[in-house]
């Protein structure tokens, strides 16, 4: 007589929710007898059925195309397979990029508790071009949602109410919006700056200024974006601030 199972002794080695067993079965990917009581018994055979059905979803088949392809030659079965790979290789680029805008979020969350410890740091602005940014523009927008830390402020420290919103471009830019462009081997200080969101904005952008302003002459503040967080119970937006100094005598940056 042959080895029959129970749906638990199935579950349990191929190491599937009993759950999703059934669904399959209702799905009519393979056909199980029931005993007398309405219990299903499992044959050898079923077992085969339902580990090539896991091998399938495990290859990212979905379900409604594993019965169709029980059904297909094997130029059919090749040129279906083809077509998930080129939807596979989307996905994984995808998840690629998923992963690298991780990565970014995480170095922009260390540079901050690193600014937190390193007030006034000699550092090259990373970036050479910024254009004006009004929320309207459609292209500038999207550019922005795909990386939020290309945001970045402008002032002229010799009167702040010259703010400027911006967004970084590449090197290459020459529209009329240009705003700012790093122009030599300018030295700039780095300090950073928060605004807390839900208190209409308000930032501790002036008293870092004027801490630095006390032993430098400063020209250009540049403010970008790194990310939003609560501290203190509040929520605020953290940026990292590149200031100008135009004294006669400039360091060298790191």
């Amino acid at each position: 007589m042959e080895e029959s199972f129970s749906i638990g002794r199935v579950a349990e080695l191929l190491d599937v929710p009993a759950a999703t067993i059934r669904f399959w079965e209702d799905a009519g990917l393979f056909s199980v007898k029931k005993k007398m009581n309405h219990y299903r018994s499992y044959t050898p055979r079923d077992l085969v059925q339902i580990a090539d059905v896991i091998f399938l979803r495990n290859s990212g088949v979905p379900v409604k195309q594993i019965s169709h392809l029980n059904h297909c030659s094997a130029e059919q079965y090749h040129q279906e397979l083809h077509q998930l790979e080129l939807h596979l290789d989307e996905k994984r680029k995808e998840y690629e990029r998923m992963y690298l805008r991780t990565k970014q979020q995480q170095a922009r969350i260390q540079e901050v508790l690193r600014l937190q410890h390193a007030f006034c740091q000699p550092e090259e602005v990373p970036f050479q071009k910024i254009v004006s940014f009004d929320y309207r523009e459609k292209e500038k927008l999207l550019q922005y949602s795909n990386d939020p830390s290309v945001y970045v402020r402008y002032f002229d420290t010799q009167n702040m109410s010259t703010e400027t919103r911006c967004i970084i471009v590449p090197t290459e830019y020459s529209g009329p919006d240009l705003y700012w462009q790093k122009e030599g081997s300018g030295a700039f200080l780095t300090f950073l700056i928060r605004e807390q969101v839900e208190n209409n904005y308000q930032s501790d952008v002036l008293d870092s200024l004027s801490a630095v302003q006390k032993q430098h002459r400063t020209g250009v503040l540049l403010a970008q974006y790194l990310f939003t967080a609560e501290e203190n119970g509040q929520l605020t937006d953290f940026l990292k601030g590149y200031v100008e100094i135009l004294d006669e005598t400039c360091f060298v940056s790191n």
